[in-house]
């Protein structure tokens, strides 16, 4: 079966989305099957300059189920990096 896990960052709003999901599959492990955004957000309570996005990551292994644990170290590594390359922060 399939996990799914959500995130929500605060980045700048010249940072292209693309550019977040290079960087997820980089850091990601060969399980991250999908990262797909879906929520974009810029207005109130989101400070000037900087936009609000959602994404859903879909972690599988085709030959047995994943531990919490593994995509828990996972989504660990994958906001790492996203904080260090993009400056962004997790909501």
């Amino acid at each position: 079966p399939s996990v799914a896990r959500d995130i929500a960052l605060l980045v700048d709003d010249t940072l292209a989305a693309a550019d977040l999901r290079a960087t997820i599959r980089t850091a990601g492990t060969q399980a991250l099957m999908q990262v797909r955004e879906f929520d974009r957000y810029q207005g109130k309570g989101i400070p000037e300059g900087k936009i609000s996005l959602s994404l859903r990551l879909t972690f599988r292994a085709p030959d047995r189920t994943l531990t919490d644990d593994e995509v828990q170290a996972a989504m660990d590594a994958i906001i790492g990096a996203l904080r260090e390359r993009h400056g962004a922060v997790q909501r």
